[in-house]
C-alpha cells in the first residue's frame, strides 16, 4: 500500500508512469547503493565542518540513531529508576556495559566492543561508509544520552570521555543530571 501511494505520487509529480516493478527495483537495488555513497559524501562534508557545527550534527545523528535502534530492541520503557534503566540497557544489546552513579554524575563504560563488533559499533563504520574516528564518538555519546533520558525521564548533559577510536579499550561517556 505504502509503495503504491509513493508510485502514484511520483507519477503525479513527474507526469510519467512509474511501474511498481521499477519502483521496487529502485527501492531494493538502487537505493541501498546510492544511500551508502550519499552518506559517504555527507560524512566527508561533516568532517570538514568546524568542531561546534560538526558536534551539532553528531548530536542530532546520535538521537536519530537511538530512535532507529528502538525498532530492534523493542519499545523503550520510561520513568525507570537508574538501576532499572541500567539493567534494561544491559539486556538490550550484546556488548557488556558497566554503569556507576555518584550524585548527579553517571559513568557509562562500554567494554567488549572489539570482541562483539570487531571494533567500533557505529553502523556507518560497520557498513564501511566511514572509517573509525574519534569525532564520531560524539554521535555515540548522544545516542547513549537519548537512551538514558528516555528510560529515566531525566534531562542530562553529555560528555565523551574515551573510546576505542581514541586508542582506549572501552567506550566511556559521562552524563550529568540537569
Amino acid at each position: 500500500m505504502k509503495g503504491e501511494v509513493l508510485v502514484k505520487n511520483m507519477e503525479i509529480k513527474s507526469g510519467m508512469k512509474m511501474t511498481p516493478e521499477v519502483f521496487q527495483f529502485n527501492k531494493e537495488v538502487v537505493a541501498p547503493k546510492v544511500l551508502q555513497s550519499l552518506m559517504r559524501g555527507v560524512m566527508k562534508a561533516v568532517f570538514e565542518l568546524d568542531e561546534e557545527s560538526r558536534n551539532k550534527v553528531f548530536k542530532e545523528m546520535g538521537r536519530a540513531c537511538f530512535e532507529g535502534h528502538e525498532e530492534f530492541v523493542g519499545q523503550t520503557p520510561s520513568e525507570l529508576d537508574f538501576e532499572e534503566a541500567f539493567e534494561w540497557l544491559n539486556n538490550s544489546v550484546p556488548h557488556e556495559r558497566c554503569f556507576s552513579k555518584e550524585g548527579d554524575t553517571i559513568i557509562w563504560d562500554g567494554y567488549g566492543m572489539k570482541e562483539t563488533y570487531g571494533g567500533c559499533m557505529c553502523v556507518l563504520v560497520q557498513l564501511g561508509i566511514i572509517e573509525p574516528r574519534p569525532e564520531i564518538c560524539i554521535c555515540s555519546t548522544h545516542h547513549c544520552k537519548s537512551a538514558l533520558e528516555k528510560l529515566t525521564g531525566r534531562e542530562m548533559e553529555a560528555e565523551f570521555v574515551e573510546s576505542m577510536n581514541t586508542g582506549c579499550y572501552n567506550c566511556v561517556y559521562k552524563f550529568n543530571l540537569k
